[in-house]
Protein backbone atom coordinates (compact mmCIF):
# COMPACT_ATOMS: atom_id res chain seq x y z
CA UNK A 1 0.00 0.00 0.00
CA UNK A 2 2.57 2.68 -0.91
CA UNK A 3 0.61 4.47 -3.35
CA UNK A 4 -2.07 7.05 -2.04
CA UNK A 5 -5.16 7.89 -3.72
CA UNK A 6 -6.20 11.69 -2.65
CA UNK A 7 -10.16 12.17 -2.71
CA UNK A 8 -11.43 15.49 -2.81
CA UNK A 9 -14.64 15.29 -1.24
CA UNK A 10 -15.59 19.13 -1.09
CA UNK A 11 -15.22 18.52 -4.90
CA UNK A 12 -17.20 15.45 -5.44
CA UNK A 13 -19.75 17.04 -3.46
CA UNK A 14 -20.03 20.05 -5.05
CA UNK A 15 -20.27 18.27 -8.43
CA UNK A 16 -23.17 16.17 -7.23
CA UNK A 17 -24.81 19.48 -6.15
CA UNK A 18 -24.68 21.01 -9.50
CA UNK A 19 -25.92 17.78 -11.50
CA UNK A 20 -29.00 17.91 -9.30
CA UNK A 21 -29.50 21.45 -9.54
CA UNK A 22 -29.24 21.10 -13.37
CA UNK A 23 -31.82 18.08 -13.22
CA UNK A 24 -34.18 19.72 -10.97
CA UNK A 25 -33.75 23.50 -12.61
CA UNK A 26 -37.88 25.06 -13.10
CA UNK A 27 -39.01 22.30 -10.53
CA UNK A 28 -41.79 22.42 -8.51
CA UNK A 29 -41.32 21.94 -4.36
CA UNK A 30 -43.28 18.53 -5.21
CA UNK A 31 -40.89 16.87 -7.72
CA UNK A 32 -38.17 17.54 -6.10
CA UNK A 33 -38.69 16.39 -2.87
CA UNK A 34 -40.42 13.07 -5.54
CA UNK A 35 -36.91 13.07 -7.11
CA UNK A 36 -35.05 12.70 -3.85
CA UNK A 37 -37.40 10.16 -2.62
CA UNK A 38 -36.94 7.94 -5.23
CA UNK A 39 -33.25 7.76 -4.87
CA UNK A 40 -33.60 6.94 -1.21
CA UNK A 41 -36.30 3.65 -2.49
CA UNK A 42 -33.63 3.35 -5.26
CA UNK A 43 -30.48 3.11 -2.73
CA UNK A 44 -32.61 1.31 -0.19
CA UNK A 45 -33.42 -1.76 -2.85
CA UNK A 46 -29.92 -1.44 -3.86
CA UNK A 47 -28.42 -2.00 -0.56
CA UNK A 48 -31.19 -4.53 0.67
CA UNK A 49 -30.09 -7.01 -1.63
CA UNK A 50 -26.29 -6.89 -1.55
CA UNK A 51 -27.00 -7.21 2.11
CA UNK A 52 -29.22 -9.93 1.64
CA UNK A 53 -26.40 -11.57 -1.09
CA UNK A 54 -24.04 -11.37 1.28
CA UNK A 55 -25.96 -12.85 4.32
CA UNK A 56 -27.00 -15.97 2.01
CA UNK A 57 -23.88 -17.14 1.21
CA UNK A 58 -22.36 -20.01 2.28
CA UNK A 59 -19.27 -20.27 4.57
CA UNK A 60 -16.10 -21.98 3.45
CA UNK A 61 -14.88 -24.07 5.47
CA UNK A 62 -11.58 -23.20 7.00
CA UNK A 63 -8.67 -24.87 4.84
CA UNK A 64 -6.79 -27.54 6.42
CA UNK A 65 -3.71 -27.19 7.81
CA UNK A 66 -0.25 -28.81 6.78
CA UNK A 67 0.63 -31.42 9.59
CA UNK A 68 3.52 -29.99 11.55
CA UNK A 69 6.13 -32.26 11.35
Amino acid sequence: MSKKTDIHAVEVVRRIRDEHAELLRGKSDEEIIEFFREAANAFRTQARTRSRGAANQRIQPPARKAPRG
